[in-house]
């Protein structure tokens, strides 16, 4: 693990074949299909620093795979919010295991979370598993689909996006269910393992200056039902 963990603070290529060593069992098998791939890791995290955000929050992380890449090929912070419990875990160990120490993860749900502490956001479609109904590679089964969760979730991220600081950097990998508002100025888009990534900033004239605490706090959100 050291090995890979070196080669990425170095900014060389790692495969997903040999990052995905750090995980064990169901949540190994399913990396290839729901787990951000390192080199889009790599990418997403290098136009979110280069736009000058020092605290990314990847919504929905998983194995904790893009924060763990992040926080190693950069010198920002980088946290992930997610519901399941297993995951949260898995991802804490993933990052002990690598020797990621600014990559941080909290248990819950992102409606009920304050994202003013940070300054960069990530999204891999999280919300799609809601409205996948035949997934042959499913996290597991304990996932009811529900278009009106799905709904209710894109809602909830477009406006806490519509919500954030002026020069919020936002980048997407395979959207995030909705159109980004239009206070966002579209930086770049490029296509990686088949699917674009998009770069966003916040827009307009800033009215106040936002109180930073810092993500190590975490915060415990109420959690709601997917």
């Amino acid at each position: 693990m050291q090995s890979c963990a070196a080669r990425l603070r170095a900014g060389k290529k790692v495969s997903d074949e040999e990052f995905d060593e750090v995980y064990f069992g169901r949540i190994k098998d399913v990396s290839f299909r729901h787990w951000t791939p390192v080199a889009v890791a790599q990418r997403a995290a290098l136009l979110l620093t280069g736009m000058g955000a020092r605290r990314v929050l990847d919504v929905g992380s998983g194995a904790g795979k893009f924060c763990i890449v992040g926080a190693l090929s950069t010198d920002a912070k980088f946290s992930g919010i997610e519901q399941r419990k297993n995951l949260v875990d898995a991802a804490e160990d993933a990052a002990a295991r690598m020797g990621a120490s600014r990559a941080s993860f909290i248990h819950g749900n992102f409606v009920n979370f304050d994202w003013l502490p940070f300054d960069g956001i990530y999204f891999y479609n999280p919300f799609q598993e809601q409205i996948q109904e035949h997934d042959p590679v499913p996290i597991d089964g304990a996932l009811e689909p529900s278009t009106t969760l799905h709904n209710t979730y894109v809602a909830c991220a477009t406006s806490m996006l519509i919500r954030a600081p002026v020069g919020t950097a936002v980048v997407t990998y395979n959207g995030f269910g909705g159109p980004m508002p239009r206070q966002y100025r579209h930086v770049s888009s490029e296509t990686i393992n088949g699917a674009e990534l998009n770069l966003w900033v916040r827009t307009g004239t800033p009215k106040t200056s936002r109180r930073r605490t810092s993500p190590e706090d975490k915060t415990q959100p109420i959690e709601v039902g997917r």
